[in-house]
């Protein structure tokens, strides 16, 4: 018996949660709530962590090889 998908409200509403949440939310509850969301909304939160952890480290480029 499979759920029925969130909505696009709902699904926003997850996205800000974890946008807003991001630092004090467990491993755990992150993935419970990423796993409901849709691909288009996975990329929001994906874009909105590594803009976190820009700003956290204080340069866009702090993970690259060069």
């Amino acid at each position: 018996m499979s759920k029925e998908p969130l909505s696009e409200d709902e699904q926003d509403a997850i996205v800000t949660e974890l946008a807003v949440n991001v630092e004090t939310l467990s491993e755990e509850e992150f993935e419970h709530l990423y796993r409901q969301l849709d691909i288009d909304h996975r990329i929001q939160v994906n874009d909105n962590v590594r803009e976190f952890a820009n700003n956290a480290v204080g340069d866009e480029h702090w993970d690259s090889d060069n």
